[in-house]
């Protein structure tokens, strides 16, 4: 059984909690907040004993009775804590985006290289097996080869919370922002195909060759898109926003058919995709013993008790999470001197 923590109650840590029941080799045992008031509420809610509730994250980071600690705090405070918790010896699973800028990421990296932890990012589609059957696909090369990758997401928060300085989705000191959020979702698709076809990632040349912002008054940005090209593989166009609910499926083209899958991000128990060329065109059903997010946690806590410092492709590798931290860096600079 590996015993988990979390640092910081917001809503990625109350999904976390409901996830981890469903997962028979994982248990969640202590919690730590800065606000104690949190704590009360969190613990009574997921019967979490009132001596494994720290006020501290550093408590928790020491205490000697957990395995592996699930990160679900603000953005900006993700790189400092893998690293302390990297040095704690124990296991990491941190919510997205592992960082906010590729030089964290080098840093943080360089703490895991040496400490040989168990870490993944927690991009929680990576996990599903719906990843898997698109992977199968492309290798099998239902489609022909990759030409191109149309991607999206979005949802619509409200619009009342960019008077809220300290919301966490409009204060750039926090890392908010549509990209902090929610660009790893179509970034890490398209690394994820990239690797596929090149089986090395971050060896793949890459251009980003065009950028669409609109930034709010608050100085991050509400919604984006980006143009990028893999040398000699395939061209991706991504488009992401806070603003407005964006529902198109992910496409696939290839030089057989395309392949459609209506939802890549949060695919839940029983799903599917699309295939269509112009010899076929079928739809897969897909069906997962677990929901999306403890699919993720019962890979890492497998990973963890196999003493694997990472799990296995196609969940996110610690190559994925660099290189897909390095465009995503790209991105804000373009975004932010455009």
């Amino acid at each position: 059984m590996v015993r988990w923590g979390v640092l910081g109650l917001g809503r990625a840590a109350n999904s976390f909690a409901n996830a981890i029941k469903e997962v028979e080799n994982a248990k969640l045992t202590s919690i730590a907040s800065l606000s104690k008031n949190k704590n009360f509420k969190f613990g009574e809610k997921f019967n979490i004993p009132k001596n494994c509730q720290f006020n501290s994250y550093e408590e928790l980071i020491n205490c000697k009775e957990i395995d592996a600690l699930y990160i679900a705090t603000l953005n900006y405070k993700h790189a400092d804590l893998i690293i302390k918790i990297s040095e704690a010896n124990k296991g990491i699973l941190c919510e997205k985006p592992m960082t906010l800028t590729k030089d964290e990421s080098k840093k943080v990296f360089d703490q895991l290289n040496k400490s040989k932890v168990f870490f993944l990012e927690n991009i929680a589609y990576r996990s599903h097996p719906q990843t898997n059957e698109i992977v199968n696909k492309i290798l099998n090369n239902e489609i022909g080869n990759i030409k191109k990758v149309e991607s999206s997401v979005g949802f619509r928060v409200n619009p009342i919370l960019k008077f809220k300085p300290g919301h966490r989705l409009f204060n750039k000191k926090f890392g908010g922002g549509a990209i902090n959020d929610i660009g790893c979702y179509p970034v890490s698709l398209v690394v994820l195909i990239a690797r596929l076809l090149k089986n090395q990632v971050n060896e793949i040349p890459y251009k980003i060759t065009d950028v669409y912002k609109k930034n709010n008054f608050r100085g991050t940005d509400d919604e984006g898109s980006l143009k990028i090209e893999f040398h000699k593989l395939f061209d991706a166009e991504l488009k992401i926003s806070i603003k407005e609910i964006l529902a198109k499926p992910t496409i696939i083209y290839g030089t057989k058919g395309k392949m459609i899958i209506p939802n890549p991000w949060l695919p839940n128990k029983n799903t599917s995709i699309e295939v269509s060329t112009s010899e076929k065109n079928y739809i897969k059903k897909i069906s997962s013993k677990y929901s999306v997010y403890a699919n993720t946690i019962k890979a890492a806590s497998d990973a963890i008790q196999q003493n694997n410092n990472y799990c296995q492709f196609p969940n996110m590798t610690w190559e994925d999470s660099i290189i897909s931290s390095k465009i995503l860096t790209e991105w804000k600079n373009y975004l932010y001197k455009v």
